[in-house]
């Protein structure tokens, strides 16, 4: 039972303050695939919006298109990589040797002002 509840995968209780959720962990083999299927189910929702379907299953007919499309939508942008693109934008200024960038991270730059005050110093 333990290594069934230990599982990496599926739902994961996750607590937050008072509140437990249940988190979902899907595999991408990489950005690509990840950001091909954020991609993906905005197109869905683009489909359903812009036409005059409905749902074909008996157990889904009384759900509204309208809410069914709106919670694809939050999830795909909850989904989508923000934590990553701040990384990127991060490995960027450090490449580019752009101190003064809003990316360049801020324990790098006071490194590398103390090690040139010390080379100041030693000149």
């Amino acid at each position: 039972m333990n290594k069934i509840a230990n599982y990496p995968h599926g739902l994961q209780k996750k607590q937050v303050g008072r509140h437990t959720f249940r988190t979902a962990n899907l595999l991408f083999d990489d950005h690509t695939a990840y950001l091909s299927m954020t991609t993906a189910l905005l197109e869905v929702c683009v489909l359903a919006l812009d036409g005059q379907g409905s749902f074909h299953s008996k157990t889904l007919s009384n759900e509204s298109l309208d809410t069914s499309v709106k919670l694809v939508l939050e999830m795909a942008i909850e989904m989508m990589p923000h934590d990553d693109m701040f990384k990127y934008q991060q490995i960027i200024a450090v490449l580019e040797e752009d101190v003064e960038g809003h990316g360049f991270p801020k324990k790098l730059k006071n490194l590398l002002k103390v090690h040139a005050d010390e080379k100041e110093k030693n000149a």
